[in-house]
């Protein structure tokens, strides 16, 4: 991202980003999605990274569920917040990180059993890159969870002609990356990660719920959250 990007913006918004999660739909929704797929791919982790973990929600579900956990943001606002949320819920097994993303070098990190990344890797500059960090991050056979904004969502479509017009919503300018998930595979194969399973989320707007009354998930959902192993050779 270049300077005055989205990890200034993000900083600046980390209150309303995370107050965000007690009344917007899809915020919860996100949440409960992201936790069934924690729910499969957690199990047995002890250790995980939660990269671009904005103000903590998820890297706090890890720590929930007795993983030893970091959670890695660029934007000091936000880790202000999970820092202060963390002693909150007294998450001793929890820690944060500040580091500009993707990080070039990671030979000094832990290998994780498990890497998650919340709508974080379609603000950087490069998809394949992005998925390579996050697979260094994780052990031989371990599992990377993210997700990544829908290309396919008639939603997402109008929103960004909104935008294009008017500058509005403000995050769309740091928006880099527009996912199919034929393209999310191909990448993740380039990146040494073997896709295991996708999802749909982000439709629980009210334009949304009314497409989705005569289309598909993958046109009236703004998200995709993906699951991958780590192969055992690049």
């Amino acid at each position: 991202m270049s300077a005055e990007d989205g990890v200034n913006f993000y900083s600046k918004v980390a209150p309303d980003f995370h107050a965000s999660y007690s009344r917007d739909a899809n915020r919860q929704e996100r949440v409960r999605v992201w936790d069934e797929f924690l729910d499969r791919y957690a199990r047995g982790a002890t250790f995980a990274y939660d990269v671009g973990c904005g103000s903590g929600v998820l890297a706090c579900a890890l720590a929930k569920r007795g993983i030893e956990s970091i959670g890695i943001d660029g934007a000091s606002g936000m880790l202000a917040i999970a820092r202060r949320t963390a002693v909150e819920q007294g998450l001793a097994n929890l820690s944060f990180q500040q580091h500009r993303l993707p990080i070039a070098d990671t030979s000094g990190f832990r290998a994780a059993d498990l890497v998650i990344s919340s709508s974080a890797i379609e603000y950087l500059d490069s998809i394949p890159q992005a998925l390579r960090f996050l697979r260094n991050l994780t052990k031989e056979s371990g599992f990377v969870v993210f997700s990544v904004s829908n290309h396919d969502s008639v939603s997402r479509k109008l929103v960004r002609t909104v935008h294009l017009l008017t500058g509005r919503p403000r995050y769309m300018k740091f928006l880099r990356h527009f996912m199919t998930v034929d393209e999310i595979k191909r990448d993740l194969a380039g990146a040494g990660l073997e896709y295991l399973e996708h999802a749909y989320f982000g439709g629980a707007d009210r334009v949304n719920r009314l497409l989705s009354s005569f289309l598909p998930p993958r046109l009236t959902s703004n998200m995709i959250i993906v699951a991958a192993r780590c192969r055992s050779s690049l």
